[in-house]
């Protein structure tokens, strides 16, 4: 395996790119494709689609020191990257880091990257990147693996059918060299990447989604769909909308007056658990209110009113709470306590009973009472307790 930068004109621009070229030793049947940046990401992602065209996985794979497979070295050991050390693992091959520089060590198969120069970039112009990878892929099947090798005098496709028996069987799970974290789709219905802000449909703020970033795209997943795709900016504290996702957002946006019509006439509790609904989830809110009229509407609008009414107790204002309700279970949230019924009603008399004390019972009474809201908490005994 190794990499080649190149500039090739992509839309008559001329853009830096790097060549991986992935090669069989005894069939020379060779895989490569060109990525913006060959980070450790990149390059371990290369290797699956490698091992995916080729149907198995090589026992043995040879490296030059690169930064993306070695961090480390000594004379008598390396030290892997730690993703690519996971591949490596997933995959079962033995990674083999030659010494720099020594091109010998690859055994028979030549410059790997002569095809790429002489006969696949040499005078080539592309549209976009999704260009040069087609061509780069129908390039392979159709010249690469099918013309007569310089030196075995055969066709790789054919020398590979002897070849692929030997090969170690691609595992049931593909591997993941992309980054994934959970993101919190907010009321603007956008998560966050670095700095800026990437919209996904509208429908799906409030909800916690995968962020995929590999190679320079984003993928927004939710269980197992991808719900929006982005290319990265480059730019800080921006926010960036699909058009299709706008044009949702104006759509429902304009029908919200409607739903939160019908939502109130699910029974008086309806309103003021709208109220704390609309003051806890903002924009996502009327998903809410929609997922509870579809429960109204599987299980009766008397139950989920009762429901109502109970969720706006214990402020629980969620659809998922009032589900929970309706089937029999008590809401996750409590009811929040009020400050003042945390204060004893005969303060004097509760501390002389906790033990010494720095203060005489008078001060912390005082203290009491101003961090009581007015009028909420108990006047003193006769005794000024």
């Amino acid at each position: 395996m190794d990499l080649s930068p190149y500039t090739v004109l992509i839309g008559e621009q001329p853009t830096p790119v790097v060549c991986f070229s992935f090669v069989l030793g005894f069939s020379r049947w060779q895989f490569i494709r060109f990525v913006e940046h060959a980070d450790v990401h990149s390059v371990c992602h290369s290797h699956v689609l490698a091992f995916e065209a080729l149907g198995g996985v090589p026992h043995t794979i040879l490296y030059d020191r690169m930064k993306q497979v070695v961090i480390y070295s000594e004379r008598d050991r390396v030290v892997f990257h730690e993703l690519f050390a996971a591949l490596v693992r997933h995959y079962g091959f033995r990674a083999v880091p030659l010494a720099p520089g020594y091109k010998e060590g690859k055994g028979k198969v030549e410059n790997p990257f002569r095809y790429v120069e002489g006969n696949f970039l040499a005078g080539r112009k592309f549209h976009d990147w999704a260009d040069l990878e087609a061509k780069a892929q129908w390039g392979l099947r159709e010249r690469a693996w099918v013309r007569v090798h310089r030196t075995t005098q055969e066709q790789p496709l054919l020398r590979l059918e002897q070849e692929r028996p030997h090969l170690i069987a691609l595992p049931h799970r593909r591997f993941e060299a992309a980054t994934v974290v959970p993101r919190l789709i907010g009321d603007d219905f956008c998560v966050v990447w670095e700095t800026n802000r990437y919209s996904v449909p509208p429908r799906y703020a409030g909800h916690t989604a995968w962020a995929r970033v590999l190679e320079g795209q984003l993928e927004v997943r939710l269980e197992a769909e991808i719900i929006a795709t982005h290319r990265l900016r480059s730019t800080r504290g921006q926010r960036y909308l699909a058009p299709e996702h706008e044009a949702e957002f104006r759509q429902r946006s304009s029908s919200r007056h409607v739903l939160r019509e019908q939502f109130l006439r699910l029974g008086t509790a309806a309103a003021a658990f709208a109220a704390g609904l609309e003051q806890e989830r903002k924009g996502a809110a009327g998903y809410h209110m929609r997922q509870i009229l579809d429960l109204a509407g599987r299980v009766g609008t008397s139950r989920v009113a009762e429901a109502l009414r109970h969720a706006e107790r214990y402020a629980a204002f969620d659809y998922q709470a009032v589900t929970r309700i309706v089937a029999g279970k008590p809401p996750r949230k409590s009811a929040q306590l009020q400050p003042h019924a945390l204060t004893p009603a005969n303060l004097g008399s509760y501390l002389k009973g906790a033990g010494t004390h720095q203060r005489n019972p008078e001060d912390y009474q005082q203290i009491a009472e101003r961090r009581t809201p007015k009028g909420a908490g108990r006047k003193d005994d006769d005794n000024g307790q």
